[in-house]
């Protein structure tokens, strides 16, 4: 399906499905998952467009047990739920942010040194990182470019 043909069609529903509109730009009916494959382990609850920068608000599913980070042990007790910013690469030119509501949950092992633990999406999200690791290794990769002292634009942006 063509960007275009989406631009163009004017009513409030494609072939049965809605349409979502961020701002005055309507949303084509595409897998954001597509798009944004490290999006694919998540329930998507809302996709915003403003200004310069794109925002997808996202929940982890709370049905599948989590392992601990420090004994590794598989746990689906919950504690609570927070909401982690998270800094990817762009989407369309412009920045993407997603705001992805994780658990925290009780390790089930007592002899655990860890109380409780905040569950992990693999390709998603790294322990104590703001940045997804698709972010971490583009700048690491810049970075590399710029210490070897390549010249301004060599990398790309």
């Amino acid at each position: 399906m063509a960007l275009a043909s989406c631009r163009r069609r004017r009513s409030s529903r494609w072939h049965g499905r809605p349409v979502r509109k961020a701002g005055s730009l309507p949303l084509c009916p595409v897998e954001l998952a597509s798009l944004v494959p490290q999006l694919s382990d998540v329930l998507v609850s809302s996709v915003e467009v403003s200004g310069a920068a794109v925002t997808v608000g996202a929940r982890t599913r709370s049905v599948e047990p989590a392992r601990c980070t420090g004994c590794g042990q598989l746990s689906t007790w919950c504690h609570s739920r927070y909401v982690r910013s998270l800094a990817d690469l762009t989407l369309a030119g412009r920045p993407l942010r997603v705001e992805l509501s994780v658990r925290r949950l009780y390790c089930e092992n007592t002899t655990c040194p860890k109380v409780t633990f905040a569950e992990q999406v693999p390709g998603l999200t790294t322990r104590y990182q703001r940045r997804t690791p698709r972010l971490q290794a583009w700048w690491r990769t810049w970075a590399w470019c710029w210490l070897a002292g390549a010249e301004p634009g060599c990398f790309g942006s």
